[in-house]
């Protein structure tokens, strides 16, 4: 069965979200027990919303289904 166009939007949006709170947390503790303290959570923000853009993107353009 084809999927609507609007279908695929979700599903995009949902490993968004998910990769996106994912990366916080994963790039949080990483860089606290790498440093030991203090993380600009403005860089930390928009790393995460550079890397999950461009693995959401990635998803996008080589799914062929």
């Amino acid at each position: 069965m084809a999927r609507q166009k609007w279908e695929r939007v979700i599903e995009l949006t949902i490993v968004g979200i998910v990769l996106f709170v994912g990366l916080v947390s994963i790039l949080y503790s990483w860089i606290d027990s790498a440093f030991g303290g203090n993380v600009n959570i403005y860089l930390l923000t928009a790393i995460s919303v550079a890397v999950t853009f461009l693995i959401v993107y990635a998803i996008s353009v080589f799914d062929k289904g």
